[in-house]
This record gives structure tokens, C-alpha cells and sequence, in this order.
């Protein structure tokens, strides 16, 4: 296998595993840590990480320009500050699987946006894949009680977040930002890090007292989140650098599964219609992801 090759295949792992717990940790942190510091301390501790081995591999021998050091710092309020950290704060008040079902449904919300933005076509295919993703979605949200009973805040804000995300793994494509993806996603980091701790520290939030009266779990899940979530961070930037931004979206079919398992083991209740729900979700991505390549096979196959 080609270097490159497997540093793709390597990056997907990363994207996937990692993501995959994060809503887990996430939950975890967020029980007795106030979200700007989560968002904060993960994010800038990835940034100093990221920039010293940058700084070993040559990547700052040329320092980016103005213009690509405002790109990335877009990006790290789309993506980072806005995209994470409506999700944090949202797994305050919902659980961690319902937070991964809304960021499931990734690769609708970015056609959406290539759409707008590039004016991407989607095709009859996808576009079902999606509608039927949309209607698993809901289904698995529902609770049973009226729309009072599903819908809330919380929700709201996990939806805002997702979108945030989307919004900015689309413009990324034509974003200027620093060709050293280690550089970029430290600026990233960066920005977004430290506008979190900013909006805490104006709202109140002192970092002292909050990692004081934090519990052990939810400090090592702060830890787990600001190593790992860095290196899964640059392996997404890779990605979206390499490879067409519908199949990075991907992770958002392994993401789900890793999130549910792990929050029903922690004793999370499912929604009365997560056996209809998730089937659902899984077939819509699938065939949004991979529904193209699927009906161009079957017609090769019925003309030969």
C-alpha cells in the first residue's frame, strides 16, 4: 500500500473510532465541567500540541499569511467553536446517542450546502437516501409524547451545531488557510479554543474553580478528548484536503453505532422507535454516501 493510501486509511480510522466515542466523553466531561472550559482547554491544548509538531516537521518554516491565518480561523468558529461546542453544550441536557443521531445525518446536511454553495448537483438517488435519513432521524427523536415530549433546547442546539459543521466542511474546499494541514488545524484549534474561554470568562466561568470541583472521570475524559480529539481533528482536515467531502462524511455512518453502544452500556434509554429508527438511518446514508456508485454497478450489470 502507497504511503499516501494508507495515510487515508489511517486518518478514516481516527475520524471514526475517535468521533465515534466522543459523544460518550463529551457527556462524561460536561456532568461537573462547564462547556467553554471543555471547548476551551481541549482545543487550545491541541492547538500547542499541534504547532510543536509542526514546528519539528518543518511546517512553520514559512509562516502562513494573513489571508490564510483568517481562513483558518473561519473554519475554527464554524467548525470548532460553533460546530463542537453547540454540541457540548447541548449534552448538558440530551444524551450523548441522541447528539451523535442529529451529527448522523452529516452528509445531508453537507449536499445541502455543496448545493448552495457550489451548486453541486444531487441526484434522484441521493436525494431519497437523504429523505429517508431525515425520516429515521425523526423517528429515533420521538419520544412518544407530542412533539413537547422530543423536541427542546437541547435538541435545538445539537441541530445548530451540526449545521454549523456542515457549513464549514463545505467552504473549507474554497477557504484560503495554510497548505500545512498540522498549521491550519492549529490555528483552528486555536481560535476557536480561545473564543470559548473568552465567551466563559465573560459570562463568569473561572477555569480554576471549575477543573477544582470537576470529578476524576470527567477530568480524564477532558484529557481523552483534547489528545485524541487533536489527532482526530488533523486526520478530518486531511481528509477534506484529499478526498471529496460527501465521502468524509462517512464517519457519520460508523459514528452513530460506536455513540449508541456506548451510551446504552452506560445506561442511556433508547427512544421507543430506535429498531425502526436505525435501520433507516443507515440505509438513508448509505445510499446518499454510495447510491450513485450502487445504481451505475446494477445498470452496468443489467446491460452486460
Amino acid at each position: 500500500m502507497k504511503k499516501e493510501s494508507l495515510l487515508v486509511v489511517v486518518s478514516y480510522a481516527l475520524v471514526y473510532l475517535v468521533w465515534g466515542s466522543t459523544y460518550f466523553f463529551i457527556k462524561a466531561a460536561v456532568a461537573t465541567i462547564h462547556p467553554t472550559v471543555i471547548v476551551g482547554l481541549r482545543f487550545l491544548f491541541g492547538a500547542a500540541l499541534l504547532a510543536v509538531v509542526a514546528r519539528l516537521r518543518g511546517g512553520l518554516r514559512s509562516l502562513p499569511g494573513l489571508k490564510e491565518i483568517a481562513g483558518a480561523g473561519v473554519l475554527g468558529i464554524l467548525l470548532l467553536l460553533l460546530g463542537n461546542g453547540l454540541v457540548t453544550l447541548a449534552e448538558r441536557t440530551i444524551p450523548s446517542w441522541t447528539a451523535s443521531v442529529v451529527i448522523a445525518c452529516m452528509p445531508i446536511y453537507v449536499a445541502f450546502f455543496n448545493l448552495l454553495l457550489y451548486r453541486a448537483k444531487v441526484s434522484g438517488i441521493r436525494l431519497a437516501g437523504a429523505l429517508a435519513g431525515v425520516a429515521g432521524v425523526g423517528l429515533l427523536l420521538y419520544q412518544g409524547a407530542g412533539r413537547g415530549g422530543s423536541l427542546g433546547p437541547g435538541l435545538a442546539l445539537a441541530v445548530a451545531g451540526a449545521l454549523s459543521w456542515a457549513f464549514g466542511s463545505s467552504l473549507a474546499k474554497s477557504m484560503p488557510k495554510p497548505k500545512d494541514v498540522l498549521v491550519s488545524t492549529s490555528i483552528q484549534m486555536l481560535v476557536g479554543g480561545g473564543v470559548a474561554l473568552a465567551l466563559g470568562a465573560g459570562s463568569g466561568v473561572d477555569i480554576a474553580s471549575a477543573l477544582g470541583g470537576a470529578s476524576a472521570w470527567s477530568l480524564f475524559s477532558l484529557g481523552y478528548l483534547a489528545v485524541m480529539g487533536a489527532l482526530a481533528l488533523v486526520a478530518y482536515n486531511h481528509l477534506l484536503a484529499v478526498e471529496p467531502s460527501f465521502r468524509v462524511s462517512s464517519y457519520s455512518l460508523v459514528n452513530p453505532l460506536i455513540a449508541v453502544a456506548l451510551g446504552m452500556a452506560a445506561g442511556e434509554k433508547a427512544s421507543p422507535f430506535f429498531a425502526l429508527g436505525s435501520p433507516l438511518v443507515l440505509a438513508g446514508l448509505v445510499t446518499i454516501l454510495y447510491g450513485d456508485a450502487i445504481r451505475d454497478k446494477l445498470r452496468r450489470k443489467a446491460g452486460s
